[in-house]
């Protein structure tokens, strides 16, 4: 009886519509809360009596709709699961396909054994607090591209693996090196940046994570030379069958220290046939690009490439080649890995690309500061403002012109004390600290740090407080506890996630942290032990303070080590100043404010910057960037370009496609006429050529608010819909498709006649059609389909909800969309068009079936879910990835099906005000207020196809007309 009338609500409801809002946010806050869907179903009861029971609870309260009974919770749930796990599905098929390649696996499997190299590094990883979830991600990305490594070959392999900056790299390179090295690979060589310290760093972490006590012996390999006084020998290398010795050697992007190297490697070539080298070319797209000119076929390589080159195609004097060679490339930035050279010698990654998925926790581009035009990914309210003053007064600071901080500077700097009191009060433990990057110069770090001094010495500490208190009570505002759970929805275990604790009870630690004034780090004579205090320390971290002063300070940057009995209480707090040495690779712990002042015209550098982005277990809520708008917005425009990007390379690893054909798409823009890429000498094989399309998901938010143009476009819309013939009904029967509409009726018919803003994507459309002529019979791609959205019921018109569009006989409501960033205007910006489940609007009863047999859901799974041709998913959800969508339509049968979705947006739309405004003003929202109904268009056209990739190369513009160079005088 029960299941009975949950059908009957399914067929009578529409459990997407706005109308189930609030029903369905109910059930999705238990979801965000970890809750499982067998609690959900009966939320934690024992039957649909129970049910029942907790839901008047719960409407007493007034927590709830007073309407969502029973029946209609488990018919929500059941409609809310199917979407999760069909969802889930398209995850998974990705998850597991993490790798660009059509090379043939070797049969290597992930290691077993609790004495395995590998299973001591994972029980690591978990005693360190990784999730299982992200433990089994990175045992599946690390034994996918072990299966792509050559065990014995005269081969190289050459693969390129990318991240995101301050991710977790390190974390996958020690995987993939205890892996290899339980299946007997002997020697790994780890080329780790350009700067000795990062080195040692890069060093000590893997020989701290690799080097326990199991089946295997790890070895430290340091500066290897023929040189006298080389603590090692290649001679003395242990590298037989069943040897338990494995060898690291971390060098230094160095041509002297690889030179050194490869002489050392060749010197007996009896051991290095023994060999089974695994080389992990950290930062990649750093120190070994070859910057010469590619296509004069006389010129040298520069000299760092060539050492690189030439190590992997090592040989020994006799003849003797390694056992086998591997090089894989790490970086989150492969633009220049991509766009400089790809002739056979290079180090282009010929064999595979793979792609590794920070955690859930991972504070990114993406997150921080958003996506351009993206709805869903609009960014953390953490980013703070420096003003065109500020700036000027940081430049004149440089100069020795300027005797006091900037306001943006001091609150960054209150804003450090309240962090760390706060933490401190938590009783957090690690290191916290502040970084200060506003010049690559030397002599201005030491400016800025004593200036830093001059105003702690010459502040009150009453005046500090109560500018503490007031910026601490204006935080509060501008970045909520429900602004996180908002804008990082994806993020585990939100609950766990601590709120502001009262300005009283971090006002004590706030006292201690400034009772003296900031100091470098002191240095014991008797023990030259680092002695730290409760206080703050002030580090200076470039190459001028390389040692210990006259003083007895070491004012460079140096962490306590953890494992010490010493390790100082509370947590100890740094103000770390630098440039060059905080660009890229070094890690700042804890870092909770960052001041960053720095230009740049490289996209790839300033990416690399983002000492920021990484994992903020335990105070979540705390970081603070002072950027100007500018660098903000080459944030976010880079961030949107790395998601394209990532969402290319996953379009083509599920298509199944080759790394050596990829062909990398990187975004068109005027913007690059601020923000290039890489440096030109990096990018060499980077040609302008046509635009390619394919892949292409574009939709209109912008547009002109000009009665006219928007009535000449409703009548251009309709006067196309009508000559359509007869429409089929959407699944979800809010809307009408057309099947089997040719591109030339669409472009004459519609785009030719219609106006779109200067604004929209959509506003030079005679590049899109030149391409798609010459590749629409190449591409294999069939007639369009064109779906006309719609909101409320089709041929609804008892009720005023929804006003009603008759096209082709048929009434279809109108959608409401609210006006972004600004009440009034000439301009219009809506922020989203498009609700993510029309992309799936015109796929029959038949064809969603298809999905079911496609994805081999199991017999259970099938039993379990009823047939609900509802939509999948709804406005207020995470838009779906390109690759998720092209799954989807390919199951379904129309996987090479162009769509044109169209919208016709209610003139009168009102922003619904119980909605909590964004706290940035860009995102806040009000009614629409136009002054005619708006048409909405947005286009998919499909991705690629095995074996038929459209883009062969780079479609790229890079302007800069101010011929701006990267070099800058006094770096270090």
């Amino acid at each position: 009886m029960v299941m009975n009338m949950m059908n009957m609500i399914n067929v009578i409801n529409d459990f997407s519509s706005p109308k189930y809002d609030e029903h369905r946010m109910a059930i999705e806050k238990l979801r965000n809360k970890g809750r499982d869907w067998d609690f959900i179903k009966y939320y934690g009861k024992q039957d649909e009596e129970g049910l029942q029971n907790k839901l008047e609870l719960l409407q007493e309260d007034g927590m709830i709709p007073e309407d969502l009974n029973a029946p209609i919770w488990l018919a929500i749930v059941k409609f809310l699961r199917e979407a999760a796990e069909r969802e889930q599905m398209i995850e998974e098929k990705i998850a597991n396909n993490r790798i660009l390649s059509r090379r043939q696996d070797n049969d290597l499997t992930i290691p077993g054994g609790g004495a395995s190299s590998w299973q001591l590094y994972k029980n690591k990883l978990i005693r360190q607090g990784w999730t299982d979830e992200s433990v089994k991600d990175i045992e599946n990305t690390t034994i996918s591209i072990l299966r792509k490594l050559r065990v014995e070959t005269d081969n190289s392999i050459k693969g390129l693996t990318i991240g995101h900056v301050q991710s977790g790299k390190t974390a996958s390179m020690a995987a993939l090196m205890a892996m290899a090295a339980d299946w007997e690979f002997n020697l790994f060589i780890v080329l780790s940046g350009t700067i000795e310290n990062l080195r040692k760093q890069t060093e000590e972490r893997l020989m701290s994570d690799l080097k326990m006590s199991g089946n295997l012996s790890w070895e430290r390999l340091s500066q290897l030379s023929l040189k006298s006084g080389s603590s090692h020998k290649v001679s003395s290398l242990l590298l037989n069958k069943g040897s338990r010795e494995r060898y690291l050697n971390v060098c230094l992007k160095n041509k002297t220290r690889l030179n050194d190297l490869i002489l050392w490697l060749k010197e007996d070539g009896k051991k290095l046939s023994q060999m089974r080298i695994l080389i992990i070319d950290d930062e990649s797209d750093q120190g070994g690009i070859n910057t010469n000119d590619v296509n004069d076929s006389l010129a040298e390589r520069t000299a760092l490439n060539k050492a690189i080159v030439e190590l992997v195609k090592i040989q020994a004097k006799d003849g003797s080649k390694p056992l086998s060679m591997n090089y894989i490339s790490y970086t989150a930035t492969p633009y220049a890995n991509f766009l400089n050279e790809a002739s056979e010698e290079s180090l282009y990654p010929h064999d595979f690309i793979a792609v590794l998925n920070p955690a859930k926790e991972y504070f990114g581009a993406k997150q921080i500061f958003g996506l351009e035009n993206n709805e869903y990914y609009r960014g953390l309210p953490m980013v703070r403002v420096i003003t065109e003053n500020d700036c000027d007064l940081v430049n004149s600071i440089h100069k020795e012109e300027g005797g006091y901080l900037p306001q943006s500077f001091k609150d960054a700097l209150h804003w450090f004390l309240l962090a760390t009191s706060i933490m401190r009060y938590r009783k957090y433990k690690k290191p916290i600290s502040m970084l200060v990057h506003t010049s690559q110069k030397q002599t201005h770090h030491q400016i800025f740090a004593d200036l830093i001094n001059s105003y702690f010495s010459s502040t009150s500490k009453v005046k500090i407080i109560e500018a503490c208190r007031v910026l601490y009570e204006q935080e509060q505002k501008k970045f909520t506890k429900e602004d996180f759970d908002m804008e990082f929805e994806v993020y585990p275990n939100k609950d766990d996630v601590k709120d502001y604790p009262l300005f009283e009870k971090i006002e004590e630690e706030l006292k201690r942290l400034i009772r003296h004034h900031p100091s470098h780090i002191n240095v014991l004579e008797d023990t030259k032990r680092l002695e730290y205090h409760d206080g703050l320390h002030l580090c200076i971290d470039n190459c001028a303070n390389n040692g210990v002063t006259e003083d007895l300070e070491h004012v460079r940057l140096v962490y306590p080590d953890p494992k010490s009995p010493n390790y100082p209480a509370p947590a100890p707090a740094f103000i770390v100043i630098g440039g060059s040495t905080l660009s890229r690779g070094l890690t700042i712990e804890g870092l909770v404010s960052t001041y960053f002042l720095r230009t740049t015209s490289q996209a790839d550098t300033l990416l690399q910057m983002g000492r920021f982005f990484g994992y903020r277990k335990g105070y979540e809520m705390l970081p603070r960037i002072w950027l100007t708008t500018d660098t903000e917005a080459k944030f976010k425009f880079m961030a949107t370009l790395e998601e394209e990007l990532r969402e290319d390379i996953e379009t083509y690893i599920l298509e199944g496609m080759d790394a050596n054909e990829y062909g990398p798409k990187i975004k068109n823009s005027p913007k690059l006429t601020w923000l290039r890429i890489t440096a030109k000498n990096r990018m060499q094989s980077a040609e302008e050529i046509d635009l390619d399309f394919s892949g292409t998901s574009s939709q209109t938010i912008a547009f002109d608010d000009d009665v006219a143009i928007q009535r000449q476009n409703i009548e251009v819309t309709e006067h196309l819909l009508n000559r359509l013939g007869t429409p089929n009904e959407t699944r979800n029967t809010r809307g009408l498709y057309w099947e089997d509409v040719p591109f030339q009726q669409i472009m004459d018919d519609f785009f030719r006649k219609f106006t779109f803003s200067k604004q929209s994507e959509f506003s030079n459309m005679e590049a899109f059609f030149e391409w798609y002529s010459k590749k629409e019979a190449e591409a294999g791609f069939t007639n369009w389909n064109v779906v006309l959205s719609g909101s409320g019921k089709l041929d609804d018109d008892e009720h005023d909800e929804h006003k009603q569009w008759i096209v082709g006989g048929r009434g279809v409501g109108l959608v409401t969309r609210s006006r972004r960033g600004s009440a009034t205007g000439e301009k219009i910006n809506i922020g989203v068009l498009r609700a993510p489940s029309d992309l799936y609007a015109d796929m029959t009863k038949e064809m969603y079936d298809s999905i079911r047999e496609e994805f081999k859901l199991t017999q259970a799974v099938k039993a379990e879910r009823a047939l609900i041709e509802d939509e999948l998913e709804e406005i207020d959800q995470e838009q779906p990835k390109k690759s998720v969508v092209n799954e989807l339509r390919k199951a379904a049968g129309i996987g090479l099906t162009p769509q044109l979705l169209l919208y016709r947006i209610d003139q009168n739309s009102e922003y619904k005000k119980g909605n909590k405004p964004n706290t940035k003003e860009s995102n806040r929202r009000y009614d629409l207020n136009a002054s005619e109904d708006l048409i909405g268009v947005s286009i998919f056209v499909p991705g690629y196809r095995s074996g038929n990739n459209l883009a062969t190369k780079l479609s790229i513009r890079i302007e800069n007309p101010m011929g701006e160079s990267e070099t800058e005088e006094g770096k270090e």
